[in-house]
């Protein structure tokens, strides 16, 4: 799929604003026998910032044991989107096994700015828990976890790992009420990744953590690491791919043709390992240290570690092996770092989905295995896409350009000196200057409501004339005032296909007083997108996600009709035989279970 602005574009988020719940346009293949009872084992698995047109368009080099096998031997949704705007690896993992979206369990962003304590908050720590094993002394119990271009927004010096902010109930919280016994794990190199998609009542979420190379929980979950995990740890597999350098998995491929050429412009250096193959893994040292852990989870091959987690994760667990179904999440983050770093349409991306297809035919052979064919029930998906390098969309003759947001900050501060006066015309010398504009997270704006106050001043009249300002800039494709999305949500306003996923995205107690987000193709420069890309849109290119079903009572067949992600928690909640989330708003996708008349 060619994501240009172009009919096809228009058409797709026409089809997207239809339906936003599922409609029913499936084209069955086959009808397998009725399973005989629930599955052993319910698999989410979550590619980081897999587009959904990646397994379409290089499908023809994949084996038959991976994504393939999924394809055709179970249901393969093609028009998977998100519902809202803002999409991010936080509020995707948030939304699959929810089934609902961020203005419910309320994950709005990666962090967010807490107005009232005035400090940014991360989506998956509180800091009351601590890091298990306790860090190393030389490492602070802080320190971001699992660095990445996407993930290292975090401020909370004390914080770690717990979805406490988590506002919804998952289907792992709704199988824990029904099965006490039952085993909720979530995995992934990310915490918010592991954390999020287990739910709040998960027995266990283990990550990386970049700094040490360990793989760590917290406080939250238990005091100390399984016996297992520790031994994991102690047997330092993790250090096998040191200074060796990562190359084009197949030499009888020519990736130019299937992808783009090996240096392009706009495209970023990972952690210290350029822009052309082969890339270095050892992170610029001699030694193993934090930047190789970086560097391997900037590759592939951290993929392939979380691979081989996945894989004692469920030997040692018994997931899938007992009296009673158990819950098994498994994201794997670093196609997201890989596609940060380089862009969709590299040559890195394509080597790294052509390696996620080996990891799938692995992890189903390590299932079929361990727990036995038909008695698992997989799921496939993505927490967001991700938008092309300005600089290839330009060669397209797309318009696209990577915009500074603080610049637009510093003159929207400008604009609101000049109507509403200066913020500091009363304060006293060598006081900390004052600005209408507070903060900025994401995609939100906080203004300053105690300044705001003190000039008596309403701050529905600062958001709306800062709106206004905001939509006249150029890369803003819209800006919403709080009082303009409350009363689009309580339809008081007629609203569009944007509007709707804005709404979606907006949570009343955690997002700001403006909400904007970028005109098409246009990124947002900073200090870590300076090159690569960037996701965070209700744009095709950044909700347009992978989802297929995999397992006893699908209906096998390739499937056109719109659907979401958050209906893989429906289809978990009637696999297990569990009652339904209350919060749970995304129905089984029409005609994806063989017994559905």
């Amino acid at each position: 799929m060619n994501y240009s602005l172009s009919k096809s574009y228009l058409a797709i988020c026409l089809l997207v604003w239809v339906h936003l719940t599922p409609a029913s346009h499936g084209q069955n293949q086959s009808s397998p026998a009725s399973p005989t009872g629930k599955p052993k084992l319910v698999v989410l698995v979550v590619f980081d910032q897999m587009r959904g047109d990646y397994i379409d368009k290089w499908k023809e080099l994949f084996g038959k044991d991976g994504f393939v096998r999924l394809e055709t031997e179970g249901a393969w949704f093609q028009n998977c989107h998100y519902p809202y705007a803002c999409t991010a690896t936080g509020p995707g993992h948030s939304s699959m096994l929810t089934g609902t979206c961020p203005d419910i369990h309320g994950i709005i962003g990666n962090s967010w700015y807490d107005a009232k304590e005035k400090t940014s908050v991360y989506c998956a720590t509180t800091p009351r828990y601590k890091r298990v094993p306790p860090a190393p002394k030389k490492v602070s119990s802080g320190s971001d976890t699992n660095s990445s271009s996407s993930s290292s927004s975090r401020t909370q010096v004390s914080a770690f790992g717990a979805p406490d902010r988590l506002l919804a109930q998952s289907v792992g919280d709704a199988l824990k009420t029904a099965y006490p016994q039952a085993k909720v794990v979530g995995i992934s190199l990310k915490d918010r990744a592991a954390v999020l998609t287990a739910g709040k009542k998960a027995d266990l979420a283990l990550w990386l953590d970049t700094t040490t190379g360990e793989i760590v929980t917290s406080t939250y979950y238990r005091d100390s690491l399984p016996v297992w995990v520790t031994q994991f740890n102690q047997a330092k597999s993790i250090d096998r791919w040191f200074d060796k350098p990562w190359q084009h998995l197949r030499n009888d491929l020519e990736y130019e043709k299937y992808s783009g050429p090996d240096k392009m412009e706009g495209e970023g250096t990972g952690v210290k390992q350029g822009t052309t193959f082969p890339h270095p893994m050892n992170g610029g040292k001699e030694k193993i240290s934090s930047t190789y852990y970086k560097a391997l989870y900037n590759s592939p091959m951290g993929n392939e570690f979380l691979l081989q987690l996945a894989k004692e994760t469920i030997r040692n667990e018994k997931l899938g092996q007992r009296d009673c179904p158990d819950l098994l999440a498994i994201s794997f983050s670093s196609n997201d770092s890989v596609g940060h770093a380089w862009g969709p349409d590299s040559q890195e991306v394509l080597d790294t989905t052509l390696r996620s297809d080996l990891i799938v035919a692995e992890l189903l052979k390590e299932l079929d295995h361990t727990v036995g064919q038909g008695q698992y029930l997989l799921a496939l998906s993505a927490d967001h896409g991700i938008c092309p390098l300005p600089e290839v969309s330009q060669k397209k003759n797309i318009t696209a350009k990577r915009i500074v947001l603080t610049s637009i900050i510093q003159h929207a501060e400008l604009d609101l000196e000049k109507t509403f006066g200066d913020p500091n015309k009363d304060s006293l010398p060598d006081t900390k200057p004052l600005f209408w504009i507070e903060k900025i997270s994401g995609h939100w704006i906080y203004l300053n409501h105690t300044l705001i106050q003190n000039h008596q001043l309403k701050p529905e009249v600062i958001a709306d004339h800062l709106t206004k300002f905001l939509a006249k800039q150029d890369g803003i494709g819209r800006a919403w005032s709080r009082s303009t999305l409350m009363k689009l949500k309580q339809k008081s306003t007629k609203m569009d296909f944007i509007d709707a996923k804005m709404c979606r995205a907006f949570h009343p107690e955690r997002s700001g007083d403006i909400g904007f987000i970028n005109s098409p193709y246009f990124l947002m420069e900073s200090a870590l997108f300076s090159t690569g890309t960037s996701h965070g849109t209700p744009y095709p290119y950044d909700t347009h996600v992978p989802l297929l079903f995999y397992g006893p009572g699908i209906q096998k067949g390739i499937y056109t009709n719109t659907v979401t992600p958050q209906s893989i928690a429906a289809v978990f909640v009637k696999a297990l035989g569990i009652p339904p989330m209350k919060t749970l708003e995304y129905p089984i996708p029409d005609k994806l279970w063989q017994t559905q008349k």
